[in-house]
């Protein structure tokens, strides 16, 4: 019943209005009076009816001077004017001011039902128009976005493959000083914080990647403790002498759902940010992280956010401060108080939407001259945490005596991976032009085992180049190297004929293990590397079969055998696995492997388990968190050397 159109009859004459009333009163209308002219005008500010008929001549305003005096920007009310002048002087006036329409008295009841019915379907059209025009309005705003965004993402594309070349010679060379370098070396440490600063800004390329592609960051499982911890040891170089570090943070394991990388943008940006709130001067930045328990009064304040356990972040300092007029609007995208060239006013709103992306909240206190503060709640888990891979690891790098084609066209890249592949026993050949590559294979083309060759290149692509040389030598491995590239990945690069592909910036061990998957025979790789029992009760969960828990067998660094009730062996040879230990959890996720041999339960041959199945697999490009995992499980839950 609200719905019904609401109607204002203005009237000095009493009996006038009750007249009109009674006309309208029978429809279905919610009909509303009044003598006075400046009531009339209070009633249409505060309620804005969808009609008034409104007379022309009364002592205190006219209707001419009513319609002057209405706010039309906040009142879309349609007007029917009433004059008794036979003259149209006063109707042309009335429309010109606005009016929907005007009557003439005397009128016929029919004649007022008809014309107000028209100047509600005239208002009802001009509502749809302007829906259309501002929903008209939205879409343009939204391409016009879209396309802002589309550009931005094309652009991170390109800076993610110009600085992953960069980036790719900072790692490996570092890899390669580390691997010449004795423990006890003064200069190791140093060494060890530029390769944990390289592999953090991989991580912020990826993200870039990521971003450019529209894709989910990583988020999982993180101890806030070290995390914050290792990011204060990379910045305290950065930060100016005379900025001192107090640092509090509490023993107690602060663990939420996030992805590590951002969490160290959030350090970096606000760290940053209060050095230079401290300039000239220095002074003390503190940074205090410890678990809070909020309850509803309490979260509610805080944002809105809802009750429960949290981890409070304090970054503060003793700086300029933040004046109250502007402390609303610091997280504003490109508001910024910096002079030109210092900031670009984006710094805080990351900051802002990383924490809101992970259901926190942030705040910031200020008093200018003396300091600022921001509190950041992340919400606490409890959830086992990934180890943390060691930084580098020179033992059990794999190597051969194989001949190695390179190609890329960053002259420095080339000659870090060719002192990479020579330390591991290789023969290498090296171009930086993807035609002088081409011409070498063509003049002697079973002299190599291996083609490694970036993707992106002047002249000749990667692919191209890949083409070419599997025209002649179908039979040769090749591994496509690149930084960043929306039309190659994992599921379709065997389609073209490329055996395994690695994102730069690549590692020395990633690099080494995805040349030895790529060149020892499946069939052999496995036997190369020690295996171990595994323990009762210890199962493996196929991302094929994700609802069967198959019992694990054996396994070792290069691969793993489980037994399953199925009598035919799943046909799919690519697959990824998840280990689940005695105690029932998860120990690792997402191993990506394919099958080396499969046993089916009638073959004759005894089985670990009667009636059952046993299949072998090799694993697949692991990544060196995997393979610390892998270790880890071996050392904690393998109980027997197998021979």
């Amino acid at each position: 019943m609200e719905n019904r159109p609401k109607i204002l009859i203005c009237d000095d004459e009493p009996l006038m209005t009750e007249s009109i009333k009674a006309i309208l009163g029978a429809g279905n209308y919610r009909v509303q009076t009044t003598n006075s002219s400046r009531h009339a005008l209070t009633l249409i500010h505060a309620e804005s009816p969808d009609v008034v008929i409104l007379d022309v001549m009364m002592p205190e305003m006219t209707g001419f001077e009513v319609l002057d005096a209405v706010d039309r920007e906040r009142c879309d009310t349609t007007f029917i004017i009433v004059t008794g002048e036979a003259s149209v002087d006063s109707a042309i006036e009335a429309i010109r001011k606005g009016a929907g329409d005007y009557l003439r008295k005397p009128f016929e009841p029919d004649e007022l039902i008809i014309r107000v019915e028209n100047v509600l379907k005239q208002r009802q059209m001009k509502h749809d128009h302007m829906c259309v025009q501002a929903e008209k309005r939205q879409l343009k705003n939204q391409l016009r976005q879209s396309q802002k965004m589309e550009a931005i993402g094309t652009l991170a594309g390109g800076i993610a493959h110009d600085f992953n070349n960069v980036l790719s010679i900072i790692l490996g060379n570092t890899e390669l000083a580390l691997a010449d370098m004795p423990d006890e070396h003064t200069a190791r440490n140093n060494l060890e914080r530029i390769l944990t600063a390289s592999l953090r800004a991989r991580e912020m390329i990826q993200q870039l990647l990521s971003f450019s592609r529209k894709e989910e960051s990583g988020r999982k499982p993180i101890r806030l403790n070290s995390v914050i911890a290792e990011s204060l040891k990379l910045m305290r170089a950065s930060l100016p002498t005379d900025v001192s570090i107090e640092r509090n943070i509490c023993e107690t394991e602060c663990t939420t759902i996030a992805d590590a990388t951002q969490i160290h943008q959030i350090m970096l940006n606000l760290c940053t940010n209060a050095a230079h709130a401290m300039e000239p001067n220095g002074g003390v930045l503190t940074i205090q992280l410890e678990p809070v328990t909020l309850d509803d009064a309490t979260a509610a304040d805080i944002n809105g956010l809802a009750p429960g356990n949290y981890a409070r972040l304090v970054v503060a300092d003793t700086g300029r401060g933040i004046e109250k007029d502007i402390i609303d609007r610091i997280f504003d995208p490109y508001f910024t108080t910096k002079e030109t060239g210092k900031g670009t006013g984006m710094g805080l709103s990351v900051v802002h939407g990383i924490i809101k992306g992970n259901g926190g909240a942030i705040r910031a206190f200020s008093h200018p001259g003396q300091f600022t503060e921001f509190h950041l709640y992340l919400p606490v888990v409890d959830m086992i945490v990934d180890a943390e891979p060691a930084i580098f690891n020179q033992q059990h790098l794999p190597g051969g005596h194989e001949h190695i084609l390179i190609v890329d066209d960053e002259e420095m890249l080339v000659d870090m991976m060719r002192q990479v592949l020579e330390q591991l026993g290789y023969t290498v050949t090296a171009h930086t032009e993807s035609a002088d590559a081409l011409k070498a294979f063509l003049s002697c083309p079973q002299a190599y085992d291996l083609l490694i060759t970036d993707m992106t290149m002047p002249g000749m692509t990667g692919t191209g180049l890949a083409k070419s040389v599997k025209a002649v030598r179908d039979d040769l491995p090749v591994i496509l190297s690149t930084g960043f590239n929306e039309q190659i990945s994992e599921e379709n690069s065997q389609s073209l004929g490329i055996q395994a592909l690695i994102m730069k910036p690549v590692g020395m061990q990633q690099l080494a293990e995805t040349i030895r998957n790529v060149l020892v025979p499946l069939s052999t790789e496995r036997r190369k590397y020690p295996r171990y029992a595994a323990p009762a009760g210890t199962f493996v969960i196929s991302r094929t079969h994700p609802y069967e828990r198959c019992s694990l067998v054996d396994i070792g660094i290069s691969g793993l055998a489980f037994s399953h009730e199925m009598e035919l062996a799943p046909g799919n040879l690519s697959d990824q696995l998840a280990i689940m230990t005695p105690d029932g959890n998860i120990f690792i996720n997402g191993v990506r492997c394919r099958a080396v041999s499969d046993i089916p339960a009638s073959s004759g041959i005894a089985l670990s388990e009667a009636g059952q199945a046993r299949r072998s697999v090799r694993f697949e490009n692991l990544t060196m968190l995997q393979a610390e995992l892998i270790n880890q499980f071996i050392h904690h839950h393998a109980t027997a050397l197998k021979h």
